[in-house]
């Protein structure tokens, strides 16, 4: 069966990484209640936002210099969106502008000539029109927290400006949560670089050289990933990474992932029996496991996954850096 979709659930290791609202001089940690707790999580625009910057940072998305560097991929991009009736202008001249004080992306946008619009998707209105939309190819859930929160709280003061200018030190709260987090990724292969009009019809699609470069910019960022929040850098990279590239559009991970910490031996484990379950399912006679990779930190986990888990062995990747790999090796077969 063709793939159709990427799927990837990971687990990382991190502080305090999205606050909501100030009430007085506390930030409170945005927090979720479930099984009768608390739990922290970063949501998906800090998510969203996070790897956006990465895929500017690292791969200039959307500068000229992004297009130069494949003189023949912005050629035959040039050449889809002359036949499709779009602006041949690499990137376009504007990404975002105001519409009657709604940010939004500019009219000139669409996925071929904008990396940004195709990944994470686009809502452009026009006075006297219906809203033109494009859903996300990458979506992401938030990343929760898999312990629940105690509302352990930092008091604090800038008491070193304070002295310096005579001055009284106002005093802050942050509440803070250390813990594993987890969150999910999933990617629609069959709607990377594709213009769709108003009905949902297809006008327009890069060639498979761009799509894969995109795709592949993806999977080089997600293990690379970092949170700047509150003066501090709090890495995403993941711990353990579970997924593949698989024929049916479904992020068979997200909500199955359930962690113990052993006080004794100072390490968590992973309840591989849900995963397990899950690698049982089947489509159309093929179980989810045939297309599922793992990947995870030698020495950070209690669990011997390579006993525990139902892979096959070629499926069994071992190192994060391994399963990204395996996964930019598969994707190739999904994109036309």
């Amino acid at each position: 069966m063709k793939p159709k979709a990427i799927t990837i659930t990971v687990v990382f290791d991190a502080m305090s990484g999205n606050y909501g609202e100030t009430v007085g001089n506390v930030s409170e940690l945005k927090k979720i209640s479930k099984k009768g707790e608390l739990y922290s999580f970063i949501s998906r625009q800090a998510l969203r936002y996070e790897l956006w910057k990465f895929l500017k940072e690292q791969f200039g998305i959307d500068t000229p210099e992004y297009w130069s560097s494949k003189p023949e991929l912005a050629q035959a991009v040039k050449e889809e969106l002359k036949r499709a009736g779009f602006s041949e202008e690499l990137p376009p001249p504007e990404i975002l502008h105001a519409e009657q004080e709604v940010v939004q992306f500019h009219p000139s946008v669409n996925a071929l000539n904008c990396v940004e619009a195709d990944l994470f998707g686009y809502m452009k209105t026009q006075q006297g029109e219906n809203a033109a939309t494009r859903s996300a190819v990458v979506r992401l859930s938030p990343a929760i927290s898999l312990e629940p929160m105690l509302l352990d709280t930092e008091f604090g003061t800038n008491k070193n400006f304070a002295d310096r200018t005579g001055a009284n030190p106002n005093p802050f709260q942050f509440e803070h949560h250390s813990s594993l987090y987890t969150y999910t990724v999933t990617v629609d292969l069959d709607r990377l670089g594709c213009e769709f009009d108003r009905n949902g019809e297809k006008v327009a699609e890069l060639p498979k050289g761009e799509k894969l470069r995109r795709i592949e910019m993806v999977l080089d960022a997600i293990p690379f990933l970092v949170r700047e929040v509150k003066g501090r850098t709090e890495n995403l990279s993941p711990l353990f990474a579970v997924g593949g590239v698989y024929p049916v559009k479904n992020p068979f991970f997200m909500g199955r992932i359930n962690v113990n910490y052993n006080r004794n031996t100072d390490r968590y484990s992973i309840n591989t029996d849900v995963l397990n379950s899950v690698f049982d399912l089947s489509f159309r006679g093929e179980p989810v496991g045939k297309y599922t990779h793992c990947g995870y930190v030698e020495g950070f986990w209690e669990n011997n996954f390579k006993e525990e888990l139902r892979l096959n062995e070629e499926n069994f990747v071992g190192n994060i850096s391994g399963f990204f790999s395996k996964l930019k090796e598969q994707v190739i077969e999904g994109i036309d």
